[in-house]
């Protein structure tokens, strides 16, 4: 599933191409995909519109147009959003299609059918937004460790499970949590209440650290994941745990172990994170 770093590649890749452009028309191939689409209302609010930013809240794209309303896309596990030329044969998994006014198409691919994507109003996409209860932005300047230490405090959670929890911190999934905490050397097991202050710490560096390396390798492709210009993410290459059961540690002679934690496979070093 693409998580924060191939969500802000995707953002920052449709600010640099689309932004401007006028839709000037939509094929919606699958009505499923936003979950009962009134194509009386979706079409006629995109047609003629232009796009005027883009921009993410968590796993969320959110792109503004010029009527005021906004395009909310959730890629969720195998979304694809592809700008290609029209005469580009289309995938059996191609879902919509945006027509641009420079002739080429935003295409949104999906094979197994799970990304939604609705056209709100401002007040929509604020209550939309707040009924998840999004917690906070990791790469944010605002997000401090002070600020961490707060969310952290009195939580009795396992920490794996807490930091894929979206109304805890926002962006998170299962790779880059098995990373963070491979780099931090805490067990995914462990109750977020025995931290010491140090490993706190430890975790809030590597999050922000790990996050932000993946986004500037344009993220992680161990699946699906594809920018808008169809490339694969680079960030894989520097994966230490996640799904490498049975390779050797880099951190030490033992071997990478996998498990379940919180209902999510769980890959972690049984010597080095303790």
């Amino acid at each position: 599933m693409p998580e924060l770093p191939e969500v802000e590649t995707i953002k920052n890749d449709l600010r640099a191409l689309v932004v401007g452009r006028k839709i000037t028309g939509v094929e919606v191939i699958d009505p499923q995909i936003g979950l009962h689409i009134d194509l009386g209302h979706f079409i006629p609010g995109l047609v003629g519109k232009e796009i005027v930013a883009v921009d993410r809240r968590a796993k969320y794209l959110l792109v503004r147009l010029s009527s005021g309303h906004t395009l909310t896309i959730q890629l969720m596990v195998t979304g694809q959003l592809l700008l290609v030329n029209p005469e580009e044969p289309r995938s059996k998994s191609t879902r919509l299609v945006f027509s641009l006014d420079n002739g080429q198409e935003l295409r949104l691919n999906d094979r197994s059918k799970l990304a939604r994507v609705h056209l709100l109003s401002e007040e929509e996409v604020s209550q939309w937004l707040s009924r998840d209860r999004l917690g906070p932005e990791p790469i944010s300047p605002d997000f401090t460790l002070d600020v961490f230490r707060q969310l952290l405090r009195g939580r009795r959670t396992t920490i794996k499970p807490l930091l894929l929890d979206q109304s805890f911190i926002s962006g998170l999934g299962n790779i880059y949590t098995d990373e963070v905490l491979f780099a931090a050397r805490i067990a995914p097991t462990r109750k977020a209440t025995d931290l010491s202050p140090a490993e706190v710490e430890r975790i809030y560096e590597e999050m922000r650290r790990i996050l932000k390396e993946a986004i500037a390798l344009r993220g992680t492709t161990v699946q699906a994941y594809r920018d808008v210009l169809g490339r694969k993410g680079s960030y894989q290459t520097r994966l230490k745990v996640f799904r490498k059961a049975g390779h050797q540690c880099e951190g030490c002679p033992g071997k990478v172990a996998e498990t379940r934690v919180g209902g999510r496979d769980t890959f972690y070093c049984p010597s080095c994170q303790t």
